[in-house]
Parts: C-alpha cells; structure tokens; sequence
C-alpha cells in the first residue's frame, strides 16, 4: 500500500489567487458568464448564454430584459434551482425539474468555457500578476506542501505543469488520469513527481460515472472536450434552433463499467451545495487529515464566503481540538483587503507571533514570507 502524503504546510486558494491567471472574482463571474464579446454568433456559447438569460428573465425580471447587474447573486440562483431540481420540484409553472437540471448543465457548461477562454487570454497577454503567479508555480514546494483549492479552474495544476513539468496529480478522491483519445477515454500514463490538491467543490476537469461511482480527471486543456460531454443533444434540442451546424458532442463510455453514463458534480455556487457525493466526501476526508498534520495554513485570494459554512466549520473543529495551533498566513488584495484581513482575525484569533497578513497579494513580502515558511524554495 502506498505510503499517505504528509505535507507539512497547506495552502488554501480561492478565487482571488485564480484571479491573478485572468479569472474572475465571484462579483464579476455573472458579467463574465453572460459575455457575448467574445464568443462566435450562433456558436455553442451563444446559444447556451441566450438561454440562460432567457431563464433568468423569466424567473427573476417577471419576463422583461435583465443586464448581469440586474441579476440576483449566482448563490440565490442556484440555490433556487438545486432546492427544486433535487427534490423533483417545479419552480414555477414554467421550469419542471427537468428544465432545471437543463439550466444548471448549461451553466456550469458555459461556466467551463468562460473560465478556460479568460485564461487563454491571459495567457497571451501576461500582466504583473500573472508574473507574480509565475514566480510562485516556480518556487512552490510540492514536495511538503499540498493544496486545497476552493475553485473549480485548473489555474494550479497548469502552472504547475508549465513552470515544473510536475503533471501527475493527486486529487485526495482516488480520482484517476485519463485522457481524451476521439470519442474514447483512455488510460494517462504519467510519472515523475506529484501535486497533491484537492479540489472539495468539484474541477472542470473531471468525469464523474453514475453508474459505478468513478471519478477520472482529465489534462486541463481538455476542459472543453469535458464541456461537451455534458451537455447531450438532448439537452441541445432544448435551446432554441441554430442557424449552424449542431455543436460536436462527446459520448465517451466510462473506463471502468463501459456505461454512457458520464457527467460531472459541482458544489455550485449555493448555500445548499451537494457534497454527498464520493469524490467530495473523500476530498473533505483528506482535507481534514491534511488540516490536522500541517504546521500552517496559508490563505491565498480566499474570503471565507458566508456560502462556504461547512469548509469554515471544518477549520474551526480543526483549529480548536488540536495541541498544536497552526500558523496562518492570509494573503489577499484590493480594495476588501483589509475587510478580509479583518475576517480572518475575529475567527482564528489574533495571536501575537502565529497570524500574518499581506494586503498586496503575491508582491515581494509576501513571497519572502512563504520562502522562509517552505512554502516555496529559497
């Protein structure tokens, strides 16, 4: 048996690290979702947007026109939709559970796209915090430190596989590597050494059977082969009629049981999220026992949301029942920096010589911080 990962610091990151690669932060990610700049006309994006605000208009605009900052929190949203949805419940008269189950793939699928364009972008446009990111990928220790990722994007696992060929991971869910071969999935042989990050809320790049409970995790630059998986022709039938050629979809068979029964689970953005599911459960085991065994926790670009109350639970059960307090450092940015700082102080505590914050993200200060905590190499 293989012996378990025993890292000795945990890094935390949150949408504020993602949002250094291009990303959005929670407030803009509707604006971003809804973006018809950048996607071809008629193309599978375009159609999905306009569907979706078709719901939105209907659902919470009593059917006139709504603009991303007319729309309700993305929490609410889904909230509404899961508490119908997972129950067998209309929402409304015009939105059966089916609809909503049809709403919720669309947005999670647009969502997979959104996130994987912007970081294209980037990309080919590096700035000073794309920089700083890079930096961090470099130094970053993953031979005694593991990840907890509070995003669905793949911002960590692709930095990490560019700046130190490092492509092997280790999900925490028993989440195994496969990749796209035409419509197949096959077995990824990888080697060399390991990432260990796990992601609690779900990733975009996993597969997920329902038929046997197997998860898989595919190269994060096949989120969008991912995509389109999810969403069936069934599903495309639904949305109004294109004046193109119908999108490709993926009808890959699960690797283990041969079953055409391949989707995904996200905990959404809800304050209801579904974490019962065996890859989750697993990773909240693992979180826990890496939580329990590190020396410190490190918080980068997350804000503790009020939606996020089970994970908030978890640090505070930690924190309290073990001898050894962990050292916390937050590093955050903008302008509820010092809102966050301050968060984070009336829950841990501020205890002199153990709490340390930086309000400037990943500068110089805060780099040399995470050096000489063997967060990255000197």
């Amino acid at each position: 048996m293989a012996k378990e990962f025993d890292p000795g610091n945990l890094v935390v990151v949150g949408a504020g690290f993602s949002f250094n690669a291009g990303l959005p932060l929670a407030g803009g990610f509707t604006k971003e979702l809804l973006s018809l700049g950048r996607v071809v006309p008629d193309g599978p994006s375009a159609r999905q947007i306009a569907f979706i605000r078709s719901f939105a208009d209907r659902v919470f605009g009593e059917g006139a026109s709504r603009t991303a900052d007319e729309w309700p929190d993305l929490e609410d949203l889904f909230t509404l939709v899961d508490l119908s949805a997972n129950t067998g419940h209309h929402l409304g008269p015009h939105y059966s559970a089916a609809d909503l189950r049809i709403v919720r793939r669309a947005i999670i699928v647009r969502m997979i796209r959104m996130l994987s364009q912007a970081y294209r972008r980037r990309q080919r446009s590096p700035n000073a915090n794309w920089q700083a990111l890079e930096t961090f990928f470099e130094g970053f220790r993953a031979d005694i430190s593991a990840v907890l990722s509070m995003n669905w994007d793949t911002v960590f696992e692709s930095g990490m596989a560019r700046a130190q060929t490092l492509r092997r991971v280790d999900y925490g869910c028993h989440a195994r590597a496969m990749m796209f071969d035409g419509d197949h999935l096959v077995e990824r042989p990888l080697g060399g050494d390991e990432l260990h990050i796990l992601k609690p809320h779900g990733s975009v790049n996993w597969l997920y059977c329902d038929a046997c409970r197997e998860t898989f995790w595919v190269p994060p630059n096949d989120t969008n082969q991912v995509a389109r998986t999810l969403f069936s022709r069934k599903d495309w039938a639904t949305l109004s009629k294109p004046k193109s050629k119908p999108p490709a979809i993926r009808t890959p068979a699960c690797p283990h049981c041969d079953t055409k029964s391949l989707g995904t689970r996200f905990a959404t953005f809800s304050y209801r999220k579904a974490l019962d599911f065996p890859m989750h459960s697993a990773s909240w085991r693992t979180a826990e026992r890496y939580l329990k065994g590190t020396a410190d926790w490190v918080f980068i670009g997350y804000s503790m949301p009020a939606a996020d109350f089970e994970f908030k639970h978890l640090l505070k059960r930690v924190q309290l029942t073990e001898g050894d307090r962990p050292d916390i450092t937050v590093i955050t940015g903008g302008k509820d920096a010092d809102a966050t700082i301050d968060r984070y102080k009336k829950f841990f505590g501020d205890v002199k010589g153990k709490r340390f914050a930086f309000k400037n993200g990943l500068d110089a200060d805060a780099l040399r911080h995470l050096e000489k905590i063997k967060v990255l190499r000197t």
